[in-house]
């Protein structure tokens, strides 16, 4: 799970990008394909430089209405060490937009999500060392954020999500759930402020959610039922769903 940010889900495995020039691109640099990518758990981060076709830059929160346009494929272009160093969005042709659209209802569960399917139960460790079971929360509305600390989406929905903590803290259980190691994490925390209870070191509950993007939101109902799946910042919508659940 740590390969990839929520910018690969729709092109990963369509096999649609091609060799092309970019003058604002060193020639230092060379396109990574999907082999690439996966073969050496190519990350982004803070680092990576990301541009449309033009060269102009585009900046982190851009990047969501991007991909979710469906007209986008973000080129990645990496060094000699295999390390992703800059992100061109190149517009998509007709045929790798329906490409796209198959390969996302194929690949992501979010895209045929029906509201009402049991969640499934876990038991983990929170960051310090506490055990956390979902029964334990039977009776009560539970929020799963699924992240990782090089993920800039996910991130940068951090002071917005921190606000929902404290909107709703008395009547929702906020859960975070990461594959990243606890030093990492509580590095991260040190100059963060993330306000969920986390999860981390844990790929199973990732592998059970069929997570395949970041960050990606699932409300959990105080029957045990996914009432919200979503991949990317929606946390209008989630905070709009918590309201109605806690009238109910």
């Amino acid at each position: 799970m740590k390969t990839l940010t929520t910018l690969f889900i729709a092109f990963i495995f369509t096999n649609l990008v091609f060799a092309q020039n970019y003058s604002f691109i060193s020639k230092d640099l060379h396109l990574m394909e999907d082999q690439e990518l996966m073969d050496n758990q190519v990350q982004l981060s803070e680092d990576t430089l990301m541009f449309d076709e033009k060269g102009n830059t585009i900046t982190p929160g851009q990047i969501n209405d991007l991909m979710s346009s469906g007209n986008f494929i973000p080129l990645v272009y990496g060094d000699k060490n295999h390390k992703a160093k800059a992100l061109v969005f190149r517009k998509a042709t007709a045929k790798e937009k329906k490409a796209m659209q198959d390969a996302m209802r194929n690949q992501d569960p979010n895209a045929n999500f029906v509201s009402g399917q049991k969640a499934k139960d876990f038991t983990a460790y929170d960051i310090d060392g506490n055990i956390v079971k979902l029964e334990d929360f039977k009776g009560k509305i539970v929020v799963l954020n699924f992240w990782f600390p090089q993920c800039q989406p996910c991130v940068m929905e951090m002071p917005e999500l921190n606000k929902l903590v404290a909107k709703y803290k008395k009547n929702i259980v906020f859960l975070s759930v990461t594959f990243e190691k606890k030093s990492l994490v509580k590095k991260f925390l040190e100059n963060r402020t993330f306000k969920y209870r986390h999860i981390v070191e844990n790929e199973d509950i990732i592998n059970e959610y069929q997570v395949v993007g970041f960050p990606t939101h699932i409300l959990i109902d105080k029957k045990g039922e996914i009432v919200m799946r979503k991949v990317g910042n929606f946390v209008k919508e989630l905070d709009q769903k918590i309201a109605l659940l806690i009238k109910q």
